[in-house]
């Protein structure tokens, strides 16, 4: 029938592929499956380990800790996949570009996150940032308590209070670490994040490993402050989580919403727009900060706009060229090298400004 009416002129319904309540029900198997082998796994697995190699005996306490965080991300990602599908259908979803469609930006990002997930970023970053990550918020807490006798911990509320209010207090670090990030100097290192041309849920994941910001700016005002671990772990998860939205295909400003209390899709976009003739800004996972320190700057942004940077890129699955560019304009950046623009490639690392 559909070939008929086209025959003859007549427009006809595009196929909309999967139907979204295939997409619920795979999600819901998929949630149910992930959920039991998670629970299997806490049960069957213990919390300690001991593995001798080589004569040298291995020891870690913290298995479960490990298990939860792999299947925190088989549960995070898959849900952003799948509730961006629902939304979008499964034409115009980033599970279908990653599976069937990928674009070299999105294989940068696709990389990105493999690297990421085996911790081969994690220690790339440590060693470039000549171990500056190392410096632990909890121990600057006890050491705050014992010489001044000042415990900085969480206040007196029941867990329903504290997750909102520690979230509010990441939030507000983490809208000045992103101003920070944009600023001459750190920028060459943000700068890749801000790299790719195209959103996929999965762009979230596409950071430097040598940001460092974040490390002194969120982790430790938070870990000194006494923020439970029990809480932090939640509102990483809902920061993860929103993460992986604002990068994705979802096409909406959340009204209100995303004008107050959550950054949205199309806000977050702007803020990757490529045109910087008007300035960014945008800066918040919680736009309030930006209504009150003066870097909002549009109501209805553009959900089609272009995104990236003007320093060309080499996007693909090999990432460690482009990696180590930025790391290095990172540092010429302070010396007065030219870290930026179209020309802003290593072979340019003389030039001064």
């Amino acid at each position: 029938m559909l070939q008929a009416a086209a025959e003859i002129g007549v427009d006809t319904p595009p196929r909309q592929g999967l139907g979204r309540a295939a997409l619920v029900a795979g999600f819901v198997a998929y949630a149910a499956v992930a959920g039991a082998a998670w629970w299997l796994s806490l049960r069957l697995i213990p919390a300690e380990l001991s593995l001798t190699i080589l004569g040298k005996t291995l020891h870690t306490a913290s298995v479960h800790d490990h298990l939860n965080n792999v299947f925190l991300v088989f549960l995070l990602l898959p849900t952003a996949l799948w509730i961006e599908c629902v939304v979008v259908g499964w034409r115009d979803s980033s599970l279908r570009q990653l599976l069937l469609a990928r674009t070299p930006s999105l294989n940068t990002d696709l990389a990105v996150f493999i690297l990421g997930q085996g911790h081969v970023l994690d220690i790339v970053g440590r060693v470039l940032m000549l171990g500056a990550s190392m410096i632990s918020g909890a121990w600057l807490h006890d050491a705050i308590a014992a010489h001044t006798g000042v415990n900085l911990g969480p206040p007196p509320l029941p867990f329903a209070l504290q997750l909102p209010l520690y979230l509010a207090l990441y939030s507000f670090f983490d809208y000045w670490t992103h101003r920070i990030d944009h600023t001459k100097f750190m920028w060459p290192l943000h700068r890749y994040h801000h790299s790719a041309e195209d959103f996929g849920v999965v762009t979230s994941v596409r950071q430097h490993p040598v940001t460092f910001t974040a490390t002194f700016v969120v982790n430790l005002p938070l870990a000194v402050l006494g923020a439970p671990g029990e809480v932090m772990i939640y509102v990483n998860v809902l920061v993860v989580a929103l993460g992986f939205i604002i990068h994705s295909k979802i096409e909406s400003d959340w009204g209100w919403i995303g004008r107050w209390l959550l950054q949205s899709p199309n806000h977050h976009r702007e803020h990757h727009k490529l045109d910087m003739s008007r300035p960014t800004g945008h800066f918040g996972i919680a736009p309030i900060w930006d209504h009150l320190f003066g870097s909002w700057y549009e109501d209805k942004p553009d959900p089609k706009l272009a995104i990236g940077v003007d320093t060309p890129y080499s996007h693909g699955f090999f990432v460690p060229r482009d990696m180590l560019r930025d790391y290095v304009h990172f540092w010429t950046g302070w010396f007065g090298g030219r870290n930026d623009g179209p020309d802003a490639d290593l072979r340019w690392l003389g030039r001064k400004r």
